[in-house]
């Protein structure tokens, strides 16, 4: 009697084990930053992981298990909102809201917007980039190129901001939107949603690719190319003039660029090729920016194979980046100290090229 007594308890004790340990899909995930896979394009395969930078714990396919199927789509881009992580994603042509701390969908994706890229939040709306919509059997534009309007209340759209070039990075100030569009920068005033002012860059090879703002409050648009004649176009935010222009030759084609913590250092990613196909291993780098004399360092902060994308710990200065692999396996994330020293790799997701902090 005594063992049979012992064998239930015993039992009850595991079923009370097993009912408190927390499924995948209610699991609630301690993270300070998010690796963004984009995905391989044909494959639609893109996905997010979470890496708590205290503990070393990185969560693979949260939005997999969360919601016990794939996304189905690539990732261009993700915005961190306290109240949900917002996943712009290209090919679907979609923004998928998510639970910030469970990773399960909060509603129906959003659709009816252009090819979504980048994102910023100001209040409650959400100011999205968007390209050209088009429709593959005629070829025809079905949504031009504009900044969807998106109520995050209500996580609809509702309204839009029509852009004279392709969008592409985002800053807001106030209530001042800066759009990285065409050759130049666009800038917006939010109260009206009207276009305040157009400045074009000297880079007339160079296509806007995205937007910091430094320590003296100048805004540093890179140009990239894929030839050499890229660079930087450096914009007072309180008068709107031209600072500077810099030519740089070594900027990688799709200007990712970020800050340090103090914001007067600013870094860059170069490459001796297109990273991407059967060009997956060639040479690539982050160098710096001292943004007071505007002064390349001379030997690069990394050196490496394969980098895609770059980001900076806003507290510790961190600096990640992955070798994407070309996009057709696996990629390998860094993380690096401020000065170059690695401090951590991971294998992570297809296309590991965004890095977004809490």
């Amino acid at each position: 009697m005594k063992r049979i007594v012992g064998l239930i308890l015993l039992c009850l004790l595991m079923l009370a084990c097993v009912h408190e340990d927390p499924t995948a899909s209610s699991r609630n995930y301690a993270y300070n930053c998010i690796f963004v896979n984009m995905g391989n394009y044909a494959e639609s395969n893109g996905s997010i992981a979470l890496y708590n930078s205290a503990t070393g714990e990185l969560n693979q396919e949260v939005y997999a298990k969360a919601n016990n199927r794939a996304l189905a789509a690539i990732i261009e881009s993700v915005v961190y909102h306290e109240d949900f992580l917002l996943l712009l994603c290209n090919n679907a042509d979609k923004l998928v809201f998510l639970n910030p701390q469970t990773m399960q969908e909060l509603r129906e994706p959003i659709t009816e917007i252009g090819i979504p890229r980048y994102g910023v939040i100001q209040q409650n709306v959400a100011y999205v980039s968007c390209w050209d919509k088009v429709n593959k059997q005629s070829g025809q534009v079905q949504i031009p190129q504009h900044i969807s309007k998106i109520d995050i209340i209500s996580k609809t759209v509702i309204g839009s901001i029509p852009t004279s070039g392709k969008p592409e990075g985002l800053l807001l100030y106030g209530d001042t939107l800066f759009v990285a569009s065409g050759y130049g920068l666009e800038v917006f005033d939010l109260s009206a949603d009207t276009l305040l002012k157009k400045i074009d860059s000297q880079f007339s090879q160079a296509e806007a690719q995205q937007l910091l703002m430094d320590k003296n409050k100048q805004l540093w648009l890179s140009l990239g190319s894929y030839g050499d004649s890229g660079g930087f176009m450096v914009v007072d935010i309180a008068s709107l003039t031209v600072t500077a222009q810099i030519a740089e030759p070594k900027l990688f084609y799709e200007g990712e660029i970020a800050l340090n913590p103090t914001k007067d250092r600013l870094y860059f990613l170069s490459a001796d090729g297109i990273v991407g196909g059967q060009s997956a291993e060639v040479p690539t780098s982050i160098y710096a920016i001292a943004v007071d004399a505007y002064q390349v360092s001379s030997t690069p902060v990394v050196s490496g194979v394969g980098f895609y994308g770059i980001a900076v710990d806003p507290v510790y200065g961190t600096i990640y980046t992955a070798n994407v692999n070309g996009f057709i396996t696996n990629s390998m994330s860094y993380v690096f100290s401020p000065s170059g020293v690695k401090i951590n790799e991971f294998l992570t997701g297809v296309g590991t090229s965004r890095f977004v902090f809490k």
